[in-house]
């Protein structure tokens, strides 16, 4: 259903998407050139996406970093509650500085995502929603960012909303919005690799990140 800021931005783009943790590249290629965001936030929770796990680059290649989640049946994705019977966020603030720290600006955000990865948030769509904001932060991005207030149906969208819930998904690297697109220096390896998580950019080469996410 759409509210009434929806339709008072009938002439802007308006992407609509799930919520990620720490999105691609590709993910925020698609904010890059929104006026207006629409989070999803009455869908179910869907395995094996990107709204509890992220990819970056190590040593050994492209890695994934999986929030552990409680199970329990459906579940709205807003009340997914995270499971801390496992030290996941030690883990993945532990890999991101094992992979990062000798990248270039890497000492001017590891500190804040530390941060918001230590405070144990019990419920994931928190845990992703405050890392996004802190990602767009430090993009300078303007996009407005808004949350769905009921599940919005394909036959209820106005032609200005562009439909990506479900579109960027893991293992589909080249069609994910990225390939052919300008390339930056990444801490291992001579290849660069493709929609790795937003902190690969922002980690390498945040100050060109206008170019890159165009």
């Amino acid at each position: 259903m759409m509210t009434d800021s929806d339709k008072n931005t009938s002439k802007n783009v308006t992407v609509l998407i799930d919520l990620h943790y720490l999105p691609s590249v590709a993910y925020f290629r698609e904010f890059a050139v929104a006026d207006q965001v629409i989070l999803e936030a009455h869908e179910t929770f869907q395995k094996q996406t990107f709204r509890n796990r992220c990819e970056i680059l190590t040593s050994n290649g492209r890695e994934s970093l999986i929030v552990p989640i409680v199970h329990g049946g459906e579940s709205y994705i807003k009340d997914v509650k995270i499971d801390y019977s496992q030290r996941w966020f030690q883990i993945h603030d532990r890999s991101i500085r094992s992979a990062y720290g000798k990248s270039p600006f890497f000492e001017f955000y590891m500190d804040e995502i530390s941060t918001v990865l230590l405070k144990k948030h019990t419920y994931l769509w928190d845990l992703n929603l405050e890392l996004l904001t802190l990602c767009l932060e430090k993009l300078t991005f303007k996009t407005q960012l808004l949350e769905s207030n009921s599940y919005i149906k394909a036959q209820e969208m106005p032609d200005y909303y562009k439909d990506l819930r479900g579109k960027i998904l893991p293992h589909q690297h080249s069609s994910n919005g990225q390939n052919g697109s300008p390339q930056y220096q990444q801490v291992f390896g001579n290849e660069f690799v493709t929609n790795l998580s937003i902190i690969d950019l922002l980690f390498c080469a945040v100050l060109d990140s206008p170019e890159l996410l165009k």
